[in-house]
């Protein structure tokens, strides 16, 4: 089934093409990183593999984190080399070289189609810029489409690319299962024909099977987090969730945002819209996977496990609301590979629609990867001229401070930002100390209040005759603490992250025997 317009694929003006294309790429998205300041979600896996002794406590390390091992393993071996920062994002500029030359090499879309995806909103900024362990699954993944039609020729390799994509986060996990049961589906000639086929031999079939089981079995481990004080289910009786996740196809479509400094994740259509966008994207995309029905069943499958996934478990964010384009271009990618066409068996309408929606995809996939381009404009636009979280400022300013100040924050999540651009752990007062990466707190949510931590921070100062540099996410009424705390710094406002960071120092004063702190009725403080 030849949903769109195809070049042959492997040829030498192909590798060009891509060669060509990568280069520029690479050269806009170096341009664009030195404007990214990293953010905790960034910096957390670099942590963690920086500070681990050893591989086995980085697994014991990570085991919060809710992602497979692949990409931490990746940076502990990097870590081993060097600590400069610089290297996480070579490290995923690298990775994001990688997706985009086997895309345009080798994905059976029109070049114009691929170039604008690529140089778009998911390829250049969100699965680009930022360094997460996306760009690794999408080089798995798109390896995986490359190489499909060999996937019996070359069976454990096959095997292995399904192993090491599962490895890659929940997504690449979803998707290795589907694609494992359609490969074992054909091995074992559940369905008549299959394309490129080739005999494999028994004992092939089940230990392929035995290791794809396994790869994907220890990736749903090794995400599998301790148990933790908050509701594990969002609860079936509330309408919000639902309506949430059913506006998310069509964001990952099309992810125009509000047009403010704080774009990131926003959206710039009301839900009851894209509720409807969405359905009608769904439609259109099924109907085109009508002539292969067994991609169709699982991309059901995978599309409803999406559905459920944001709608009872996870609310997410874009970069994991934006599978369901990624998976999107997956299936077109394999259906592409199936000459064949199985729509006969439908009543007559149905195979009217799957033949319009044929016809009309290609064109749909380019609109919305003009769209995407556009999104894409605007956020590398802010990218440049707004921070995208304050972190580095942060650790800029605790640089010019007095070696003998003692730096304490209050927050570990979004301090161990701060770690990574200072260079050195930072003391945790709620836990009494230093911490270099986050450690889950179930007593988080019981933290004393802001009054008693800038006491805790005045008996340091005191004990240790030092001035104490306390940084707080939260603004402090301080001018009503019972001893002197100064505003050192600021900063909030112009941030594409929404978070903000105070500064405030604490002198080594003498502490008051006897003192009655009223506190402001302000909940958090």
């Amino acid at each position: 089934m030849r949903t769109l317009p195809n070049d042959k694929p492997f040829l030498p003006n192909h590798t060009t093409f891509a060669l060509v294309f990568t280069a520029l790429y690479g050269v806009a998205l170096a341009f664009f990183m030195q404007y990214h300041e990293l953010w905790f979600d960034e910096t957390e896996p670099w942590l963690l593999a920086l500070y681990s002794n050893s591989y086995t406590d980085l697994l014991t390390n990570k085991q919060f984190e809710g992602h497979p091992n692949l990409w931490y393993s990746l940076l502990y071996v990097i870590t081993r080399f060097t600590d400069n920062l610089q290297a996480l994002k070579i490290t995923q500029w690298a990775c994001a070289l990688g997706f985009v030359f086997v895309f345009l090499r080798n994905a059976p879309f029109p070049r114009v189609t691929k170039l604008l995806i690529c140089f778009g909103y998911y390829g250049l900024f969100e699965y680009g810029l930022i360094s997460r362990l996306y760009a690794i699954e999408l080089l798995t993944l798109f390896l995986i489409c490359t190489f499909y039609p060999k996937r019996f020729t070359h069976w454990y390799g096959y095997v292995l690319l399904l192993i090491l994509n599962a490895q890659t986060n929940l997504f690449g996990f979803l998707m290795s299962g589907v694609l494992g049961l359609l490969l074992l589906s054909e091995a074992f000639k559940i369905w008549k024909e299959s394309p490129h086929w080739a005999p494999i031999s028994t004992s092939q079939k089940i230990m392929g099977g035995f290791l794809w089981a396994l790869g994907c079995g220890f990736s749903f481990w090794s995400m599998l987090r301790p148990v933790e004080p908050h509701k594990e289910f969002f609860p079936l009786t509330m309408p919000y969730y639902f309506f949430q996740s059913g506006t998310r196809l069509w964001q990952a479509f099309v992810p125009i945002p509000s047009f403010i400094v704080n774009f990131w994740n926003t959206s710039l259509l009301n839900n009851s819209k894209e509720i409807v966008l969405s359905g009608v994207l769904f439609l259109v995309i099924a109907g085109g996977l009508l002539g292969v029905k067994r991609l169709l069943y699982l991309f059901l499958l995978l599309f409803a496990t999406l559905f459920f996934f944001f709608y009872l478990k996870f609310e997410g964010s874009l970069r994991h609301h934006a599978h369901y384009f990624i998976f999107t271009l997956a299936f077109y990618w394999i259906a592409s590979f199936y000459q064949k066409e199985e729509h006969s068996s439908y009543p007559l309408l149905l195979q009217r629609f799957h033949l319009w929606t044929k016809k009309w995809f290609a064109k749909l996939l380019l609109v919305c990867a003009v769209l995407q381009v556009a999104a894409g404009v605007y956020a590398l636009y802010i990218e440049v001229k707004y921070p995208f979280f304050p972190g580095k400022q942060v650790a800029e300013y605790l640089k010019t401070l007095p070696s003998h100040a003692i730096i304490v924050t209050e927050d570990e999540v979004t301090s161990s930002n701060i770690t990574a651009y200072y260079g050195q752990p930072i003391f945790h007062l709620p836990n009494g100390n230093y911490r270099s990466f986050y450690v889950l707190n179930f007593l988080e949510d019981h933290n004393p209040r802001k009054f008693v931590l800038l006491d805790w921070a005045g008996a340091i100062a005191q004990q240790r005759q030092a001035p104490v540099i306390y940084i707080s996410r939260n603004e402090i009424p301080y001018q009503w603490h019972t001893t002197p705390v100064i505003l050192l710094k600021e900063y909030k406002g112009n941030y594409i992250n929404t978070f903000s960071f105070f500064i405030y120092e604490i002198p080594p004063l003498p502490i008051p025997k006897k003192q009655i702190t009223a506190e402001p009725p302000v909940g958090g403080l």
